[in-house]
């Protein structure tokens, strides 16, 4: 047994491209899988650090407390390094609904005061806002969409028309859509208005800037794309709106508390992304998380989605003539990670997912859609599995 989790040897030490990581992912040996948007699988490299820490903490008195600060500093900055954000700007949260309501439930608002969200959101936008409305009188109102594609234009409308204080949105939709943060970022500001991202549906693989597309707060889960245990995650703070966000649940670890003196009890908030935080962080989910993200930064996240691109251009071309059809926006603007299709009588497409699934190939069913989510283990052999089994659905 390992006396640390650090020591046995790295199975990322000979990856050096996309086609090698692929050799991590055993789920590539046993399926046809092509469903990240839902959820993805672990690689061997964080199975053996997941085994690591269950056996070292199983068999030996290893101080759990220390041991989460040290991985918490970790995840935080690698967090940081993927959106080009400080560490002390980071907040380790369990999942992305989770950051999403540490920013509604403290965000300074007053009653009559307008939050915006497009009318196709992912419910985990939805409901933090209509509980505002429910608990503050936060007014919600819906921008309207075209099967989760968002004009730009209707945004910049109904922030305008509206005085909006608080525009959330997802970077990818999950029906596939890309959203431009620049341009709505660039509206936000002109408009005074927060700007708030929903990032699950691309973290890690879809490059994200929040410096350059003016972001002030961003909440994403692990259990996508990010490949990690369920039960983690981070959200980003910009430190130009910390005061103006209260931290709305508090913890010993979020207090600047005496370690020595607990019962000397005074509220004093730490000055970063630890005064949002709860106490006791998931340690088997950070272990995880940064065996992915460590992975993502080391082949490169824009690397990872021009992967996903070109598999997705050989989709596309295969499934030309025959009975189904592209539905995602291909312009790149807002070409994603995630690739939407239909047969042409979309009435069929339950069935031809079912159908799907009995050849062992997964893909998900949204809102009526075909819905393709490739990543870094996918290559053009699961293309061609998938594509020749659609020309043969009758």
């Amino acid at each position: 047994m390992n006396s640390s989790i650090t020591e046995s040897v790295s199975l990322f030490e000979d990856i050096q491209t996309i086609e090698d990581a692929r050799n991590l992912f055993p789920v590539t040996k046993s399926c046809t899988y092509l469903d990240s948007a839902h959820y993805s699988q672990y690689s061997m490299e964080t199975r053996r650090r997941l085994f690591d820490f269950i056996d070292e903490f199983t068999f030996t008195n290893k101080n759990l407390s220390l041991v989460n600060i040290r991985l918490a500093d970790q995840l935080k900055t690698l967090c940081a390094q993927i959106i080009d954000a400080d560490k002390d700007e980071i907040i380790i949260t369990g999942s992305t609904t989770h950051g999403l309501n540490i920013f509604a439930n403290g965000i300074k608002l007053e009653r009559g005061d307008k939050v915006a969200y497009a009318d196709s959101e992912f419910p985990a936008i939805v409901y933090p806002w209509m509980n505002q409305y429910k608990l503050k009188g936060i007014e919600n109102v819906m921008i309207p969409s075209d099967r989760g594609k968002i004009k730009t234009e209707d945004i910049e409308k109904t922030i305008k028309e509206n005085k909006i204080k608080v525009l959330t949105i997802s970077s990818v939709e999950f029906l596939g859509f890309r959203n431009d943060l620049n341009k709505i970022g660039k509206i936000c500001r002109e408009n005074n208005c927060y700007f708030v991202v929903d990032a699950i549906q691309g973290m890690g693989v879809c490059p994200l800037d929040v410096k350059e597309s003016g972001i002030d707060f961003i909440s994403a889960g692990s259990q996508k794309w990010m490949m990690a245990p369920a039960g983690i995650g981070f959200a980003y703070i910009s430190d130009r709106i910390r005061e103006n966000v209260n931290p709305t649940y508090v913890a010993t670890s979020s207090i600047e508390y005496d370690f020595k003196n607990f019962l000397d009890y005074k509220l004093n908030f730490k000055k970063d992304g630890n005064a949002y935080e709860n106490s006791t962080p998931n340690t088997l989910g950070m272990i995880g998380l940064i065996s992915s993200l460590e992975l993502f930064l080391k082949l490169g996240v824009k690397n990872i989605f021009d992967h996903i691109i070109g598999l997705q251009d050989i989709f596309i071309n295969e499934i030309k003539d025959t009975e189904f059809k592209i539905e995602s926006d291909l312009n790149s603007d807002h070409r994603s990670n995630i690739l939407l299709f239909s047969h042409n009588d979309k009435s069929r497409n339950e069935e031809a997912h079912k159908y799907l699934e009995r050849l062992n190939i997964f893909i998900a069913l949204r809102e009526g859609y075909l819905r393709l989510s490739a990543h870094l283990f996918n290559n053009s052999e699961d293309i061609k599995t998938i594509t020749e089994a659609l020309k043969d659905f009758k």
